[in-house]
């Protein structure tokens, strides 16, 4: 049941984002940004919703690319894909809970941001 309104939930996501297309400026229109602080504050039901949103739409976005995105295409999917496939999506739900109670200075970073630096890729000390 859980995991029928995380899909559902993600396909809604994914609907509202399709329904908005543009190639509008990030700083012409405002876009919600989910930080750390909101994260804390989420149920455990909500943070798990929002990663299946995420990558469920980073799996969309990798089928429309296809197999070979054109040579002059910048994306971010590979990397992702690259750095989140180790984990199921409760650990990443884990990771990044923590993510944020070890270092709480993040909490007023970007989600998206703290999973990309923190989870996805972090950076390691290999002395």
């Amino acid at each position: 049941m859980a995991y029928k309104r995380s899909m559902m939930l993600a396909v809604v996501l994914g609907a509202f984002l399709l329904a908005h297309p543009g190639t509008a400026k990030a700083q012409t229109y405002s876009f919600p940004v989910i930080t750390g602080e909101h994260w804390m504050n989420a149920t455990p039901q909500e943070r798990l919703s929002f990663i299946a949103g995420m990558t469920t739409m980073i799996e969309l976005e990798k089928e429309v690319q296809g197999a070979t995105p054109p040579a002059d295409q910048k994306s971010l999917i590979p990397a992702w894909v690259s750095g989140l496939s180790r984990f199921k999506l409760k650990e990443i739900v884990d990771e990044l809970d923590k993510v944020f109670k070890l270092k709480p200075e993040l909490k007023t970073k970007p989600v998206v941001e703290v999973l990309w630096y923190e989870v996805a890729f972090p950076i390691t000390d290999k002395k």
